[in-house]
């Protein structure tokens, strides 16, 4: 297990709680707070699923899949998930934590996020492939992860806009 990724090469392949703890140790020991098991073998598998462990303050782009749906299972911590219309604007959030909603699914072509909000969060994705970077669209209302100023003031102007959303948003 290097790097960010791991793809596994076994025909069968059990996740128990000491392969998480690894999992959680590699992503703190990665610059990024980082890290992911991929339990399929290789990005042009028909099928992608991960264990992936994240850290607070991780940014994700606001990004929709152009021909795939996508699954999130909470393991662990506490992840907000936030949807955007085409134009930026927040149409539901929700947070997944093993306390209430455990999993959600979005279909193909939907803008979302998700943010960390504990210090480390472990969750379990599946979707579709193989994964092609033209299947994956970044918002352009949204800044690039390089650019930390703009991400900063991005995130912050989030967090006001979710305290002022009508209840019936919150979900």
């Amino acid at each position: 297990m290097d790097g960010e990724a791991y793809f596994n090469s076994d025909s069968i392949i059990k996740v128990d709680t000491k392969v998480i703890g690894e999992l959680k140790a590699k992503a703190c020991n990665n610059v990024s707070g980082r890290y992911r098991l991929c339990m399929h073998h290789a990005p042009e598998e028909s099928l992608h699923e991960m264990f992936i462990v994240r850290r607070r303050g991780d940014y994700g782009r606001p990004e929709k899949h152009l021909h795939t749906a996508e699954t999130h299972l909470i393991l662990d911590g506490i992840l907000r998930i936030i949807v955007f219309n085409g134009d930026g604007k927040i149409i539901d959030f929700f947070e997944l934590a093993a306390e209430d909603c455990l999993s959600y699914r979005i279909d193909a072509g939907i803008y979302h996020m998700s943010i960390p909000l504990t210090e480390q969060v472990v969750y379990y994705e599946a979707k579709l492939g193989p994964f092609p970077n033209e299947g994956n669209i970044f918002a352009e209302w949204a800044p690039e992860p390089g650019d930390k100023e703009k991400v900063k003031i991005f995130m912050e102007g989030l967090e006001a806009e979710l305290k002022s959303c009508p209840m019936e948003t919150k979900k």
